[in-house]
């Protein structure tokens, strides 16, 4: 088992590694990703309320209170588990890994860009269910964030998961609500 588990971590410093390499040597790359985690930051939900607000007040309404739901469970489970895990960033021991982005915080595990891009897909795809290609939002937001040094992959795919869990947890409340 310890040696899967230290094969896994080595795959994923190695993808890691490489993915940053990337950014930090293409331009073109870099730029496309920092992009990416923009349309991800805690802000941006707002601004996408404002947006569907604009659109459709009606389904707004239900959207922001299916929103409030989530995010009130997302937040504090999220600092529960970066405090209480403590896992570092990746460019913390790894001098190959290059920090191309300022963190919100210190640690990395979950990546809460993850976690929330997943929330916001999964609530406008529950209110306007032809933007399918919207799914793949939090996938590039996770692999923004490995490459641009900042998180590991299973913090990604952790994120995604975790921000499942708090939409379907709110999508159970919300009709409540």
């Amino acid at each position: 088992m310890n040696k899967i588990i230290r094969f896994l971590k080595n795959l994923e410093l190695i993808i890691s590694y490489r993915t940053n390499r990337l950014a930090s040597n293409n331009k073109i790359v870099y730029y496309l990703f920092r992009i990416i985690t923009f349309t991800a930051e805690w802000w941006m939900f707002l601004f996408y309320g404002l947006i569907i607000l604009l659109i459709n007040k009606i389904v707004a309404i239900e959207c922001i209170k299916m929103g409030i739901i989530a995010y009130s469970f997302h937040y504090p489970l999220y600092y529960i588990i970066k405090n209480t895990i403590k896992r570092k960033r990746p460019y913390v021991n790894n001098i190959n890994i290059k920090c191309l982005v300022k963190p919100p915080d210190k640690y990395s595990l979950p990546s809460g860009h993850s976690s929330a891009s997943t929330i916001s897909t999964l609530i406008i795809l529950t209110f306007f269910p032809t933007m399918k290609l919207l799914i793949i939002w939090p996938a590039l937001a996770g692999l923004s964030r490995v490459i641009l040094g900042v998180h590991f992959i299973s913090d990604a795919l952790f994120g995604i998961f975790l921000g499942f869990i708090c939409f379907y947890i709110s999508y159970i409340i919300w009709p409540m609500v």
